[in-house]
């Protein structure tokens, strides 16, 4: 059986948990030491406010 490969854009993000500007895309439901490393970030504010977005878009449109 082939395994299916999903892209870091269709899960939801989070931010680090230390300082806050890395962003991981979520493996489980509760942040794990191995989440993948999306990027960084300038600012903890900006880190967020682009979590936020993406975990918006992906709520919507996952709710069509």
């Amino acid at each position: 059986m082939p395994t299916k490969l999903v892209s870091y854009e269709s899960m939801f993000w989070r931010t680090g948990r230390r300082v806050g500007r890395t962003i991981y895309a979520m493996l489980e439901l509760d942040p794990v030491d191995y989440d993948p490393l999306i990027g960084m970030m300038d600012t903890k504010a900006l880190a967020e406010a682009a979590v936020r977005a993406h975990n918006a878009e992906l709520t919507a449109t996952r709710a069509l």
